[in-house]
């Protein structure tokens, strides 16, 4: 069904209310572009900044309504019986990020889908707008039983505005791991603490117009408690686990930091990554780190975070790791390695990729491998191997 501006529906007519639905978004447009969904409580408040659902925070605490990122094209999948009952409303929007206004758009399309089937759909060109640099689309909103309207407004604002609008408040930085909510203040971003990917899940890290600062990439990692006293006695070293990566720039130079080799890298020349050191013990507080040079972002393809087993009998389970990555401004993105697999000594741990110069995104991966040659071969990094070592 096309819909139209101003139209006006039960949204039972069209989906079963007890099945997830699917609201794509997708535009077609030459400027970078952020969607968001809003949810609303009865006042037309932002009442509760976690059902703010958009790149940087990409699903509600429940997991009521989760976001997917496909390019110019999102997916925002929502269990509307799930939704606790503060949340009223529903609001899909898609604003500018940079310059531009969305006059010059092609197209903008909404769709309801369930089932991967298209129920209805909503189309925009840019000759419906002027100067506006965000767009409300639709929003699902409860009277008596879930409805849904056709908004198709433009907004003179950008995301920043239509936080305001809505009464978010925005926080300057998340600096520590706990998962409560942040002092607030007027200026960058949105976040009640870190962000804990699950494995496939994917984030970008704060966009910011002009520079990012250092990226911060570090592994913690403990003993395992049950060494025998064999072991002990005769001096046998525990797990020595160490941080590394592959890069890849855009300019096709490809190589290793880590510590295996003294490949320690550099933030001020290519590659633009630094590994700070290695600790063989998993007894330092601050374990180990990698930074990335986030100034230099158009000069990165994708850098993929591992980690291996230089020394010592494969025991994830027991190692409790865990990679936090810090942007300024960022909430921390988490990835645990609750994944096991004991027979392998490398584990692949994230991929971060260049999203329009501006920022990287993060995808957890947590996948296992019996060594360098065969984790380089799954991303086809193509690199030569010889034996190394770190001493």
């Amino acid at each position: 069904m096309d819909l139209t501006r101003g139209f006006r529906d039960k949204l039972e007519k069209y989906v079963d209310l007890n099945q997830k639905i699917t609201v794509k978004m997708f535009i077609d447009g030459k400027s970078i572009y952020d969607f968001c969904c809003f949810g609303i409580d009865t006042k037309g408040k932002l009442s509760d900044d976690r059902y703010m659902i958009f790149y940087n925070q990409p699903q509600s605490p429940n997991y009521e309504i989760t976001y997917t990122n496909l390019g110019n094209t999102v997916e925002f999948k929502i269990d509307l019986n799930r939704l606790p009952q503060t949340i009223n409303k529903l609001v899909f929007t898609v604003s500018i990020d940079g310059t531009g206004t969305m006059s010059n758009i092609r197209f903008h399309r909404v769709e309801i889908v369930q089932n991967n089937r298209t129920v209805a759909q909503l189309t925009m060109q840019g000759m419906d707008f002027h100067n506006e640099k965000a767009i409300t689309s639709i929003e699902i909103y409860r009277k008596s039983v879930w409805r849904f309207a056709v908004v198709a407004s433009g907004f003179n604002g950008g995301l920043k505005d239509l936080i305001h609008f809505y009464g978010g408040e925005i926080i300057d930085e998340i600096t520590n791991l706990k998962p409560i909510q942040q002092k607030r203040t007027n200026q960058k971003t949105i976040s009640h603490g870190p962000v804990i990917l699950k494995k496939g899940q994917k984030v970008n890290l704060r966009k910011n117009k002009t520079k990012m600062g250092e990226i911060i990439v570090n592994l913690n990692w403990k003993q395992p408690e049950h060494r025998s006293f064999f072991n002990t006695l005769i001096g046998t070293k525990g797990i020595d686990l160490d941080l590394g990566c592959l890069f890849e720039l855009k300019d096709g130079s490809k190589g290793c930091i880590q510590a295996l080799g003294a490949h320690f890298g550099s933030l001020d020349y290519p590659p633009y990554i630094l590994l700070d050191g290695d600790d063989r013990t998993g007894n330092s507080v601050n374990g180990e780190t990698l930074r990335i040079n986030g100034n230099k972002i158009s000069q990165f393809k994708r850098v993929l975070i591992f980690t291996y087993i230089y020394e010592g009998a494969a025991d994830w389970r027991e190692t409790d790791g865990i990679v936090t990555i810090k942007c300024l401004g960022s909430p921390d993105v988490i990835v645990k390695m609750d994944d096991y697999d004991d027979n392998k000594i490398m584990c692949a741990i994230a991929m971060l990729e260049n999203y329009h110069d501006e920022t990287l995104s993060v995808e957890k991966l947590v996948e296992f491998f019996n060594g360098h040659q065969y984790l380089d071969k799954a991303f086809n990094w193509g690199l030569r191997w010889v034996r190394g070592s770190k001493d």
